[in-house]
């Protein structure tokens, strides 16, 4: 684990004889998920830093696929930053269909239901979250001067499913030697201008659908134990189901009806 420091230098320009310093934020303009935001994977919701290679997540597209590359790193911002550019963005609890703050990194790629844009004729489209700030009650802010925060990679891009119903973009690792990316994004990756536009629309609308899922929101841990077909006992009939007693009948287990 290594620190990324949100201001990492002073520039220092001149201008009639007279030097003016300048400070220059970049690395916090990352993206990644801060540790405490829960990921639904096979086993139910899990914090991120809990996650290793080969740990299977669900995906939007793709059902659930393994984690093949995990980086933490420690992010530091100044207590007197407070440009929305640099900051994470805070999702109070219940703004989409969270129960408790979710923060996003400002560069974190968010899906958002391209529908919106005539031009674009995919399921989903990629903002910025800082594009979201002001949006549904979602604001910038820090959560601490100091955090973690946990990159996933994946085989290829993928839309993965976040706390709050909401869904992140990790791009796939396409590097082919002294630093060239290779191949193109899965997912059309709008630019601030189209990203904005199309957050305004959304939001215009009031449609956080566009934004976060409910139905993934309250998704559950896949039973590792198989649901297997058992005969009731003899002579008995199941209290609402038709048909003969000796009739083969699907029984669950009474901890998995509740």
């Amino acid at each position: 684990m290594f620190e990324v420091v949100s201001v990492s230098a002073d520039e220092m320009s001149f201008e009639k004889g007279v030097a003016t310093t300048t400070r220059k934020a970049v690395s916090v303009r990352r993206g990644g998920l801060v540790h405490g935001t829960r990921v639904l994977t096979s086993g139910g919701w899990v914090p991120v830093e809990a996650l290793t290679p080969g740990d299977p997540v669900r995906t939007a597209d793709n059902g659930f696929q393994p984690v093949r590359r995990v980086s933490q790193d420690l992010i530091s911002v100044p207590a007197d930053e407070t440009r929305p550019e640099f900051l994470p963005v805070r999702v109070p609890a219940g703004a989409a269909y969270n129960k408790r703050p979710v923060w996003l990194m400002p560069e974190q790629g968010i899906a958002v239901a391209a529908s919106w844009l005539d031009a674009r004729p995919a399921d989903s489209a990629i903002v910025a979250a800082r594009l979201l700030s002001g949006s549904f009650a979602f604001g910038s802010a820090m959560p601490a001067t100091r955090f973690p925060v946990t990159t996933l990679f994946f085989d290829q891009d993928e839309i993965i499913c976040i706390e709050g119903g909401l869904k992140a973009y990790f791009p796939a690792c396409r590097i082919a030697g002294r630093g060239r990316v290779t191949g193109q994004s899965g997912y059309p990756v709008l630019d601030a201008e189209s990203g904005a536009a199309l957050v305004a629309s959304v939001a215009a609308a009031r449609d956080l659908s566009a934004l976060a899922c409910p139905v993934s929101a309250r998704a559950v841990a896949i039973p590792r134990v198989p649901v297997v077909p058992a005969r009731p006992v003899r002579g008995e009939r199941r209290p609402g189901r038709p048909g003969r007693p000796r009739q083969p009948a699907l029984l669950l287990r009474a901890d998995w009806q509740n």
